[in-house]
Parts: structure tokens; C-alpha cells; sequence
């Protein structure tokens, strides 16, 4: 039976669990604490690095490409070159 945040706490303080040892779960003795700080540093790490390849690629110059066919008559696959202006 799950306890409500309101009743008496179940450990025999007289008082309510919210105020009890509904608190303790969030102490700072937990032992799980590295986990999470390790899992929010990474998650953290890798947002960081992905929003700044995102602003890398929309911010630098990309050349045109051209799609050629191969020359090779073994290759039937469809190759990219930079697009070359001819005025």
C-alpha cells in the first residue's frame, strides 16, 4: 500500500510522512548520487557538443556539389564533386 504524503509516517515519528522520511529520500547521503551526477554530466557533454555542431555547420561555407556518374564501367554508383563555375 503506497503511503500519501499526508498521513502519519509509517516508521512511528507521529509525523506526517512528508515531513519525515519522504525527506531522506533526497538527502545528500545517497549513494546514488555519483550515478546521477555522472549521467547529468554526459547528457550535459553531449547537448553541448551537439548544439555547437549544429551552429559550426549552419554558420561555415559548404561548396556546391555536383552528382556525376562514374567513369569506371565496373562502378555503377552515383559520386559527388565540388560544383566548378564556368563563365
Amino acid at each position: 500500500m503506497k503511503t500519501n504524503r499526508n498521513d502519519s509516517c509509517p516508521c512511528g515519528s507521529g509525523e506526517k510522512y512528508k515531513n519525515c522520511c519522504e525527506q531522506k529520500r533526497f538527502k545528500s547521503g545517497d549513494k546514488n548520487q555519483l550515478t546521477r551526477w555522472l549521467i547529468s554530466a554526459g547528457l550535459g557533454l553531449f547537448l553541448a557538443v551537439f548544439v555547437w555542431g549544429v551552429i559550426e555547420f549552419f554558420t561555415t561555407e559548404h561548396p556546391e556539389m555536383e552528382a556525376y556518374k562514374c567513369d569506371n564501367p565496373n562502378c555503377g554508383k552515383i559520386h559527388y564533386r565540388q560544383k566548378v563555375d564556368s563563365n
